[in-house]
């Protein structure tokens, strides 16, 4: 097909509805659409080809790989909830702190157990500091500003053993493969992130406020008692916003019947939002089923992907860039799944225990993986229309190499604050994003750091955003107001960010 503007259709649509809608699926439905639609306009045309794209892309070896990865590794969080891993962590962590500093100091070393992904290091750690700080006197919102920061900023730039690795290198793979690049996935992940300037900015302002500003920060705190009941909110209402307001009624509704002498808390016909925790208050609390199963991970992960490597090329080094990422994340998580089977049998954990855990972590990777289906699709679908060809051309006469970055970057977080999403944001912008560095030859690695860190940026900020509501939840804080809270040091920090990446870009086009 000719490319023309009309290519841009598709993408042009997904943005905008996606914004509107504060639902990214919606958007990348619709764009799919409207793309399959213009590749064959009937009544069942249109249909005919969005389905073709979704089987022919979920089908490639490669993306089929990551769906499974993404499957496992929820099966592997749930697996170490149900069995008592986490709340065993959780009370190692609780009677090893002494005073405020060894307290935040284990906040953040609390990080190398947790890193994996940021609601299961929100779900771990926030209950256990949430205590522990109310003892200490310290402010709520400051200690939740301190897990999040740690959360997403810190695990968008770990390059292995999480989930977010995954689906990045998922995304360059596909963005890379469009536009015909020779580096692998991995090679430009790891080169990326020097550039997620925003994620190393947030981790050093975070470092400032934990160990070095005063305590003045904390007059005026948010009770952390305080759920309030209603959120007075500036955006449309999300799921995730109605999520947090029936929990803050569901917490008063179960305080009421402490109160009345009810003997158990999650009554049968209670709609409690999260049965894996269910299931794992009734387990003992045992750390060591939360150690030895990511040591198994993060081990088999990193020889694995060594190994892969070590078949192309002797170095050590060079070996972990060759490899095949993707391939050793899966085969590590799937031998990770059969030994931690092993472990809690031999520890006597119920079978019906384990699928449960199993099951539901993994059903609670699906979203992401219908997500990352509607990318592949609607991204094929765009370049059979001459999107990638019409916007190095369109590109190539509007904007200089040296603003790319940072016009990206900001962009990105106007995107990915409104739509409340790292993920979503990512999906949309780093086809994009590609398409954009090849018609500018602007160095891959510095789009691909703006990509994720305008990602980072949203997922962080955003009052929609799953840890944001997580994190109030969890610490019982007005969700806007924790949410303005972030966003001030978001955008102090976003705007650094954008002034670095202009730099960056003008030394590197010299």
């Amino acid at each position: 097909m000719h490319a023309s503007f009309w290519s841009l259709l598709p993408f042009l649509i997904v943005i905008p509805l996606a914004m509107w809608t504060r639902q990214v699926l919606i958007g990348l439905m619709a764009g799919l659409l409207v793309g399959a639609y213009m590749k064959k306009f009937t009544w069942l045309g249109g249909i005919e080809v969005a389905i073709h794209y979704l089987v022919k892309e979920v089908t490639s070896p490669g993306n089929l790989r990551l769906l499974l990865f993404m499957y496992g590794f929820g099966a592997f969080i749930g697996l170490v909830r149900v069995t008592g891993g986490v709340s065993g962590f959780a009370q190692w962590m609780n009677r090893r702190i002494k005073s405020a500093r060894s307290a935040f100091g284990l906040t953040w070393l609390s990080s190398l157990a947790t890193f994996m992904a940021p609601d299961f290091r929100i779900i771990t750690v926030g209950p256990v500091m949430k205590e522990v700080f109310q003892r200490l006197k310290i402010s709520g919102s400051k200690v939740a500003f301190i897990i999040d920061a740690t959360s997403t900023p810190l695990i968008a730039l770990i390059p292995i053993g999480t989930a977010f690795v995954g689906y990045m290198v998922g995304l360059i793979a596909d963005s890379a493969h469009h536009q015909g690049f020779s580096l692998t996935p991995y090679q430009v992940l790891l080169q990326s992130i020097p550039f997620n300037f925003f994620s190393i900015l947030m981790l050093v302002y975070t470092l400032y406020l934990t160990f070095f500003k005063g305590k003045s920060e904390e007059k005026g705190a948010v009770d952390p008692n305080d759920c309030p009941p209603g959120i007075r909110t500036p955006f449309r209402t999300s799921p995730q916003v109605g999520y947090f307001k029936d929990l803050c009624k569901q917490d008063k509704a179960l305080a009421g019947k402490k109160n009345t002498g009810a003997s158990s808390e999650h009554e049968p016909d209670s709609d409690f939002p999260d049965p894996v925790e269910i299931v794992s208050e009734s387990a003992a609390p045992k750390a060591i089923h939360l150690i030895v199963p990511l040591c198994l991970l993060l081990g088999f992960t990193f020889f694995l992907t060594w190994w892969d490597g070590y078949t192309k090329t002797p170095s050590f080094w060079e070996a972990l860039t060759k490899a095949d990422a993707g391939k050793a994340m899966l085969e590590a998580v799937f031998i990770t799944l059969i030994l931690s089977f092993i472990w809690y049998g031999i520890h006597r954990q119920p079978i019906q225990r384990l699928l449960f855990g199993f099951l539901q972590g993994g059903n609670e990777m699906m979203g992401v993986n219908v997500l990352l289906a509607l990318v592949w699709a609607l991204t094929a679908v765009s370049t059979d229309l001459g999107f990638i060809t019409y916007t190095k051309k369109l590109i190539e006469h509007l904007v200089p190499s040296l603003w790319l970055a940072p016009v990206l970057f900001l962009v990105g977080c106007v995107i990915s604050y409104i739509v409340g999403s790292s993920f979503g944001a990512w999906a949309i912008l780093m086809p994009l994003g590609f398409s954009l560095a090849a018609g500018t030859h602007t160095p891959i690695p510095l789009i691909t750091g703006a990509v994720f860190a305008s990602g980072s940026f949203g997922g962080f900020a955003s009052p929609l955003s799953d840890n944001t509501v997580a994190m109030a939840t969890v610490m019982k804080l007005p969700l806007m107001k924790y949410a303005h809270q972030k966003l001030i040091a978001s955008l102090i920090v976003g705007i650094a960010s954008a002034i670095l990446y202009a730099v960056i870009g003008w030394v590197m086009s010299r």
